[in-house]
């Protein structure tokens, strides 16, 4: 059962209705990844939670996605104009780079296997998770790994977008 949703088609309703179709099929809704704002998970406050009391409501953490590190650039204009991996793997380091200075960012990378999975492309992305490995305090993981983290470490508060106790 998916723990995350991401439509990439969202209306301003999707946050307030895909909770509301998890817990029909009875299972656990831990993220959305319906948002390309930042680069940092928060919370949202659901509005068909507000007649609840405060201690009874969930929210929606928001895990951002985006299209700057997605593969699926080497299929559109303007993406990476080569087929070749080594612009895609120069622009996942910089970045990288980038994020890394300003610590605590979160650098998504949505893969496809038809796209990355080329060898020459596949090579590429080799060549980055070297590079990021040798980084201290460096976390390659899933959004589900992140969402635990996230809800562990800075549980939903009402009205708070980042959390808290």
């Amino acid at each position: 059962m998916p723990v995350g949703f991401y439509f990439g088609r969202g209306t301003p309703n999707t946050h307030n209705l895909a909770p509301i179709c998890w817990k029909e099929m009875e299972s656990s809704l831990l993220y959305s990844s319906e948002a390309y704002n930042d680069d940092v998970p928060y919370w949202v406050d659901l509005p068909h939670e507000t007649s609840l009391p405060e201690d009874q409501r969930e929210g929606m953490l928001v895990i951002p996605y985006n299209y700057d590190c997605n593969d699926g650039k080497f299929h559109m204009a303007p993406g990476f104009v080569t087929s070749a991996g080594q612009l895609y793997e120069q622009y996942l380091r910089s970045t990288f780079d980038m994020l890394y200075r300003e610590g605590g960012k979160m650098m998504n990378i949505p893969l496809h296997s038809r796209i990355t999975g080329k060898a020459g492309r596949a090579e590429a992305l080799r060549n980055f998770m070297l590079y990021i490995s040798g980084k201290p305090g460096v976390w390659v993981t899933t959004r589900r790994d992140i969402a635990k983290h996230f809800r562990e470490k800075f549980p939903y508060k009402p009205g708070h977008r980042a959390g808290g106790s």
